[in-house]
């Protein structure tokens, strides 16, 4: 079986008055479709980093990140533009919304960015609003809807172009606790319903129950709290 997520002997830095320092230093890790990871950490231990490097956003300085089969590391910024277009959803804390497009334009375009829009795209739209309770929002703009709403949104447009990854940086990081639960909750059911493999970045240890490993960024190193993978 391919796996989902590879990582291979994975260097990361940042230079601070010209001393280096590492954030990762040869990180192996590999993840199998369909798995629920969960990243456990503390603000700047280097989760959002993580996401990032799997996304193709930002690049390592040495080693190999694989995503189903295809390494990242060896593309353009340009293919991996389009990679990330076609097969990663990323779930971002601040929701990321287009302030001025309604809810139903801001889900249709990652489908623009791939493909010439049909009636079947907006009818996916709509069912993907029922299912987040989210139907009588279709038309509003984001500046008018809840915390919970917005992230419900960006669940939403992060799953709409059927990726095989679903990444999500602190989701709830913006939300009360009780609408927190309620989105992560959501967000659960429809990955794992999809059969998608998800990545969560957090601080909520709330989310430690439903995942299938749950690691802790600690000496440049991913440590591995439980092992069902």
């Amino acid at each position: 079986m391919i796996p989902a997520v590879a990582i291979n002997q994975l260097d990361k830095s940042y230079l601070e008055y010209d001393q280096k320092h590492f954030i990762f230093h040869e990180m192996n890790l590999n993840i199998a479709p369909g798995k629920f990871i969960v990243l456990l950490g503390r603000s700047g231990s280097g989760k959002s980093t993580l996401l990032n490097l799997i996304s193709g956003m930002d690049q390592p300085d040495a080693g190999e990140i694989i995503v189903n089969g295809i390494n990242l590391t060896r593309l353009s910024e340009h293919q991996r533009t389009l990679f990330r277009r076609h097969h990663i959803g990323f779930v971002f804390q601040s929701y990321n919304l287009i302030p001025t497009l309604t809810v139903e334009e801001n889900l249709l375009l990652p489908l623009e960015l791939i493909k010439q829009i049909d009636s079947s795209d907006r009818k996916k739209v709509i069912d993907l609003l029922s299912k987040l309770n989210l139907s009588d929002r279709i038309d509003s703009y984001p500046d008018r809807l809840s915390g919970g709403e917005q992230q419900r949104v960006a669940i939403a447009r992060a799953l709409i172009h059927d990726p095989d990854l679903i990444l999500a940086d602190e989701p709830t990081g913006n939300l009360d606790i009780d609408t927190g639960k309620q989105v992560l909750e959501l967000l659960y059911e429809l990955v794992k319903k999809a059969g998608k493999t998800m990545i969560m970045a957090t601080h909520s240890p709330e989310v430690i129950g439903c995942a299938d490993s749950v690691f802790s960024i600690h000496n440049l190193q991913l440590l591995r709290s439980n092992d069902n993978l």
